[in-house]
Parts: C-alpha cells; sequence; structure tokens
C-alpha cells in the first residue's frame, strides 16, 4: 500500500526512516520509476526513499503497484543474510576509497587501501541506475556486473587482473581486485620505445592469457589495444571481461569494439574463439603496421612480400595477421592457443606455420638461430661429400648394369605385343627416369613409342566406330536430333574432321584426304540434318561440304552435294529432282540415310517399298514407307508397316509418331494419348508428341493438363504450323489441338526445331 491507501506512514515509522508524508511516493511515481519513465529531479527523491526501506517492504510496495505489464513481484530480490563461516578482518571498514582511475560503460574503478593488509588496490563498483534507464534494464546490467566478477576471478593467470574480493559499497556491487599500473598497447605501439621483439612478446602473453579462457570455454569479445595494458618489468594485462560469453552461447546483441570486432560479431549467433582470433590479429597487425586493421582488414594481404621487406615487416608474422584476419571464420587459426603456438614458434625460430616458406627458407631461419644446428650443418658436408664419392662409384656400376639390360630388351620383346610393349616401355622410362643421357635406352624407348602409338591408333579407331554406331543408334530411337551436334562433332573430330566453321575451305583435294567410311558418312549426313533444323545453316554447308568432297564412294559424294543445296518444307528437307539424287539412291547405304533424312517423297517411298521387298526388317525403309502411307491416308498400311518398325528398333519414338496420327484420324483419343506417352519415353522434349499427348488429355476429359502441356511448348511453333500449311503432319496435330478446344498464346509464327535438349 502508498501514500493515500493508509499504509505509508505505519511503513515510515517502522522503519524509522523519518520520511514525512509528502515524501513518500505515490504509486504513479513507483510506476514510472520502474519503467525508467520519472524525471530526473522526482528520480533522484524516489530513489533515496527506497533505499531508506527495507528489503520486504519495497517489494511489497512494488508488487502492490498496478502496472500495465501486471505485477512485478521479485524484481528487487531479497538478499540474504551473510552465511556463517569464515569473517574477513574489518570487513566494513576494511577498503578506504581513494582517486577515481578509470570509468567504463558499466562501472566505475576507484583506488582503495586494504586496510587488514595495507596495500593499494583497485575497487570496481557498478553505476547507479540512471534516470532514463528501466529497472529492468538496470537489473541486467548488474547481473552483467557480477558475472564479469566470477568469470574474471575463475580466469587465475599471470596477465589476468586477479579478484580479491566481492561485496557491496553504498549500496551498489563492487569487487576488489589487483591494482595495475601501465599503458594501454596502442600508446605503447605509438610513441616507438619497444622493440618489435618486445612487442611480438606482449602480444604473445595477450594470446596466452587468451588461450586459457579459451579452455575454460571462454570467449573475451573485446580484445582492443585500450584494453590490453603494458606494465613495468614486461608485464602484460588483459582487462575488461565484462562482455566475455560460454562458447557455444547464442547472443543476440552486437558487443565488443566495433573498430576490433569480427564481421561475424555484428550478427547473432553462436559464440566461437575465432571472433577473439580476429581481434589478435587486429593487435599483431597494429604492432607491424601502427594502426587499426578498420576500415581495411585485408590491408597486408595486398602487400607483397618484398614491400613486407621493405618495410622492415617479418613475412612470418605478417602471415600471421594475415591469417587471423581472415573475413572467413574457418580460415582463420582456430582458437587463440594456435596464434600463440605460432607467435611463439616466430620467436624461437624466426618462420611461422602460417608463412609456408620454401624448405630452404625455414632451415635457413632455423640455423640462424640455433648456432649448434650450425656445427652440425658443416659436419653434416664434409660425410655428403664422402657419400658423392662412394654414389660416383656405385653409379658407374650401375650404369654398366643397365646397358645390359637394355640390350636384353632389344633382343626379346615382341613389338607386335601391345603388353609386352607396354611392360617393355615402362620399364625403360624408369631407366631413362634415373640416366636421362643413356643413348641406348633412348633409341629402345623411341621403338616402343611408334609401336605404343600404332595400338593406341588401333584402340582409338575402334572407340570411335563404337561410340559413332551408338549415336546412329540414337537416331533411330529419337530421330536426327540437335542434342547430338556437340556428340557427333567429337567424335568426327577424332577421325580427323575438322568441321568447325572458320576452318573448313572449299579446297577439293583436301577434302578429298579425308579418309571417310560408310559409318563416318552416315555421320556426317546426321549431323547436316541436326545443324539444319537447329538453324546452324553455314555448319551444315560445310558438313555437306566434307561429304560431297571425301565421301568413300560416288553415292555418298551425290548425296552430299544433293545436302548442299537443299531447301525445307517446314521440318522436312526437299528431295530434288536431279542427278545426283538419282545417283545416291543407286547406292545402297547412301539411300537408305536419303530416306531418313527426306520428308515423304514418291521416289524414296518408291525406293523404300523396293528395299523392303529383299530386306523386310529395315528401319529407315520401314518408316519412310509408313510415313508415305500415312501422308497418302492409307491408315491400314501405316499402321502395320510401323508396328513392323518397332522389330527392328522397339525403343524408337519414330513408330509411335505414325500409330498416333493413325489414332488422330481415326479418333481413337485413349490411343493417340497411349502411344505419345510412349513414345516421349525415348525424348521428353519432342514437340510433335507433346501436342500430340495434349490432344489425347484434352479428348478424355484431361483439358487442364493438356493446357498445362501447350503452355510448355514455344506458342510461336505452334502458330507456324497453324498458319503455314505445306502438308506437314504436325499442322494436323495444332488442328486437333485447336479443335479440342486449347488455347495457343499469340506470338510471332517461329518455326525451330522439333527437339532440343533441356525444353523445347
Amino acid at each position: 500500500m502508498l501514500e493515500g491507501e493508509g499504509a505509508a506512514a505505519p511503513m515510515d515509522q517502522a522503519n524509522g526512516s523519518g520520511d514525512h508524508g509528502h515524501d513518500v511516493p505515490s504509486a504513479a511515481d513507483l510506476r514510472a520509476f520502474i519503467t525508467g519513465k520519472l524525471p530526473a529531479d522526482r528520480f533522484a527523491a524516489v530513489d533515496a526513499w527506497l533505499a531508506r526501506q527495507s528489503g520486504p517492504d519495497v517489494e511489497q510496495a512494488l508488487a502492490d503497484i498496478d502496472a500495465p505489464a501486471g505485477p512485478l513481484p521479485g524484481l528487487i530480490a531479497r538478499r540474504p543474510g551473510p552465511p556463517p563461516g569464515f569473517q574477513a578482518e574489518r570487513a566494513a571498514t576494511r577498503h578506504r576509497p581513494g582517486s577515481r582511475l578509470g570509468e567504463g560503460g558499466m562501472a566505475v574503478v576507484f583506488e582503495v587501501r586494504d586496510q587488514a593488509l595495507d596495500r593499494i588496490v583497485a575497487m570496481k563498483v557498478l553505476k547507479p541506475r540512471q534516470a532514463d534507464e528501466s529497472l529492468e534494464s538496470f537489473l541486467l546490467r548488474e547481473t552483467a556486473f557480477r558475472r564479469e566478477a566470477a568469470r574474471t576471478a575463475a580466469l587465475e593467470h599471470p596477465a589476468i587482473v586477479p579478484v580479491h574480493d566481492v561485496g557491496i559499497t553504498d549500496g551498489r556491487p563492487a569487487f576488489i581486485m589487483q591494482r595495475v599500473t601501465g599503458r594501454s598497447l596502442d600508446l605503447v605501439v605509438e610513441d616507438g620505445q619497444l622493440s618489435l621483439a618486445k612487442l611480438v612478446q606482449a602480444v604473445l602473453r595477450v594470446a596466452e592469457a587468451v588461450a586459457f579462457a579459451h579452455s575454460r570455454g571462454l570467449v573475451h569479445r573485446d580484445l582492443s589495444p585500450a584494453n590490453i595494458l603494458i606494465g613495468e618489468f614486461g608485464a602484460v594485462y588483459v582487462l575488461d571481461w565484462g562482455v566475455a560469453e560460454r562458447i557455444g552461447a547464442e547472443t543476440a546483441a552486437r558487443v565488443g569494439t566495433p573498430a576490433w570486432m569480427a564481421p561475424e560479431q555484428a550478427w547473432p549467433g553462436a559464440v566461437n574463439p575465432r571472433l577473439d582470433v580476429f581481434a589478435l590479429g587486429g593487435l599483431l597487425f597494429l604492432v607491424l603496421t601502427g594502426h587499426s586493421p578498420r576500415p581495411d582488414p585485408s590491408a597486408l594481404e595486398a602487400v607483397d612480400d618484398s614491400a613486407l621487406d621493405r618495410r622492415g615487416v617479418p613475412r612470418g608474422l605478417a602471415a600471421v595477421a594475415r591469417r587471423c584476419l581472415r573475413i572467413e571464420p574457418a580460415e582463420r587459426y582456430p582458437d587463440a592457443q594456435a596464434v600463440a603456438d605460432d607467435l611463439r614458434r616466430w620467436l624461437d625460430e624466426g618462420i611461422t606455420k602460417a608463412q609456408r616458406a620454401w624448405p630452404w627458407e625455414s632451415a635457413w631461419m632455423r640455423l640462424r638461430h640455433a648456432p649448434r644446428m650450425m656445427t652440425a650443418l658443416c659436419t653434416a658436408l664434409v660425410g655428403l661429400a664422402l657419400l658423392a664419392l662412394l654414389w660416383w662409384w656405385q653409379q658407374a656400376a650401375a650404369i654398366d648394369a643397365v646397358r645390359n639390360r637394355v640390350a636384353e630388351l632389344v633382343a626379346t620383346v615382341p613389338l607386335d605385343q601391345v603388353e609386352a610393349v607396354a611392360v617393355a616401355r615402362a620399364e625403360v622410362r624408369t631407366v631413362r627416369s634415373r640416366f636421362p643421357n643413356l643413348r641406348e635406352a633412348a633409341d629402345l624407348d623411341a621403338r616402343l613409342t611408334a609401336a605404343w602409338e600404332v595400338a593406341q591408333a588401333t584402340q582409338r579407331a575402334a572407340h570411335q566406330r563404337s561410340q559413332l554406331i551408338e549415336l546412329l543408334h540414337r537416331t533411330r530411337i529419337a530421330g536426327p536430333a540437335t542434342d547430338q551436334i556437340h556428340a557427333l562433332r567429337a567424335v568426327l573430330r577424332t577421325a580427323g574432321l575438322t568441321l568447325d566453321a572458320e576452318r573448313i575451305t572449299a579446297d577439293s583435294a583436301a577434302l578429298a584426304a579425308a579418309e571417310l567410311n560408310n559409318e563416318l558418312a552416315e555421320g556426317l549426313a546426321f549431323l547436316w540434318r541436326a545443324e539444319r533444323e537447329r538453324g546452324a545453316d553455314h555448319h551444315a554447308a560445310n558438313t555437306a561440304a566434307v561429304l560431297a568432297g571425301g565421301g568413300p564412294t560416288d553415292g555418298w559424294k551425290a548425296l552430299g552435294r544433293v545436302l548442299g543445296k537443299t531447301g525445307f518444307r517446314a521440318h522436312d528437307p526437299i528431295f530434288c529432282v536431279c542427278a545426283d539424287s538419282e545417283s545416291a539412291l543407286a547406292d545402297p547405304r547412301a539411300a537408305a540415310v536419303a530416306v531418313a533424312l527426306f520428308g515423304p517423297e514418291p521416289r524414296l517411298a518408291a525406293y523404300a517399298r523396293q528395299r523392303l521387298m529383299t530386306n523386310p526388317g529395315e528401319f529407315w525403309p520401314l518408316i519412310a514407307a509408313a510415313q508415305a502411307a500415312l501422308a497418302a491416308r492409307d491408315l491400314a498400311n501405316a499402321q502395320r508397316l510401323a508396328y513392323t518398325a518397332f522389330g527392328a528398333e522397339p525403343a524408337s519414338l519414330l513408330p509411335h509418331v505414325v500409330l498416333a496420327y493413325v489414332s488422330l484420324e481415326g479418333r481413337d483419343w485413349p490411343e493417340v494419348l497411349h502411344q505419345a506417352e510412349r513414345g516421349l519415353i525415348a525424348d521428353q522434349t519432342h514437340a510433335e508428341l507433346r501436342v500430340l499427348r495434349a490432344v489425347g488429355l484434352a479428348n478424355n476429359d484431361r483439358r487442364s493438363e493438356a493446357q498445362a502441356v501447350i503452355n510448355a511448348l514455344p506458342a510461336g511453333h505452334l502458330r507456324y504450323h497453324l498458319i503455314h500449311r505445306v502438308g506437314h503432319p504436325m499442322e494436323r496435330a495444332v488442328d486437333a489441338a485447336v479443335a479440342a478446344g486449347l488455347t495457343i498464346a499469340q506470338a510471332e509464327p517461329d518455326l525451330g526445331p522439333i527437339s532440343v535438349p533441356h525444353g523445347h
């Protein structure tokens, strides 16, 4: 209860505070006091009144306030009396305050005299609550202050100021610690009185102290020159452990000195020893360059080693600083102990692991720091001279033995057996690596290499042929698709054919020198088809020129000349009525490829039917005859020929295309869908089959799926076949899609290829 509610006066009398009625705060005053909204003049009076009350009375008074967030029990904890045990001598009056030594964000440090032990110590006292500071913020600050005392006291290390005692002064938490004197690291560096070695030793002491904290699970998080004190006689102290945190703890607040913080310290995350490693790199950077690594922690990275030498910066120390100051935490040292080890290594040996010096450089630095090793080196050199004499004698004997072995290989190795040549060649190569000037071994190596190259050429030819046969098989499965251009060019290049547009010439003699066989000629023909489909007309013209100039037969050369002057009707090339086309049809291998490349044409259809009379299972004549029957609306014959083609190539999509169009003519919608989906197994990007699938879906009450298929196709391609009526089967598929109610988006008509990898 507060003033105005009948309880304030008895509280004051019971405490003997002597407060007058007008000095007792109201409920509104206390609510504003707790939330940090009380005016400064009134804040001091309320704070003094609360200090005069007993703990239980204050807690009860605050708990009765009807604050916006509800009652506030326990904001001011009852402090229990001191437990029984050891009692310090003259505890109440032991420490006599002296001058003020310094001030930080949360506390003030005073010099005090310990009267019991007659010594000067330091006392760090929590700052009082400020007028604009909420009670909750103050209590958090008090908790952090007490935690600093406890954690600093737990770190017993020569470079960490020891905490002697903890307690309260004038109602505020405080702790007693050793009084240390000295200057901050930045001032010591600035006056230039200490040598580089002394400064590095100071940084090493800092790294050792931080490493000790890391071993106890703590990260300092605020290493800066202001928190490093250099005392007399080489003493080094790491101060201000107020924001130290446990390794692995998740933190949200940004703490530390901005100019010396690791980049990731500005964001919430888990506490990691590499935060302190970055700061240690900054301290070393200061020692080496005289300034902070901010705003450019990569300043040393941009300086080459020769420039460092001119500035007198040791490369080993620069390498340590560079590694500590890496932006990526994983690229730094794992903890302060690793930094201390490398600094100690530089002081002892003049080199560091981070430097990654050449072996000779590392050895020389060690020798400079170890006279005994220099003596040992001289002794070793004498021994090496004796060993060299012994080696010379052994080498002469070894050369005689090797000459005898080479002569034996010359007489016994059969050059026509690949495995024997490979084994002997490996042995001779080993001999040559040991004796590079041995003429007998060089001569035998040349003979074995020639035999090996002949065998390798034979193997390459066999491999090239198997690759080409596989690619030609692929054309029977998916047609001469554009996704085979690079593969066909690579295989043809292994046969010595350079098809790059800028290197082909019209020199017929050079083209005739290419040794083409039927498989290579067929590969060139299908490459021409794929290049024309893709719109690479210049490349296609060069490919046709190679076939015309170097075809293995007159029929192939005639087909090459036909390809060089062929035009297109939609997706199908037009087989010219000319002497060259007749010559091509007279060659069975060239004619078989012609019926595969060109669209339905009376002469090709007649040839296909004639070919089937003697070879009823040949794939390309079956497909050509089926396409011709489909164009003539002879559906029964087209269906029969397509099913027969499955016997020659079960995985091909081409018979499925024919059967899908046969079903389209018969309005057998389930069969249209079935054939389209079976064909798409071979090539998911085949535009013609995708349109037929959409038609099948739409006419089987799956209109939304059908529209999605149409939307995934290039609208310009569909618009082209909708507008340009040249008799291509794709026109029927697009018409059927429109008749089924499917919508084709507005777009500029564009023919494009039937099949393009990764979408069309």
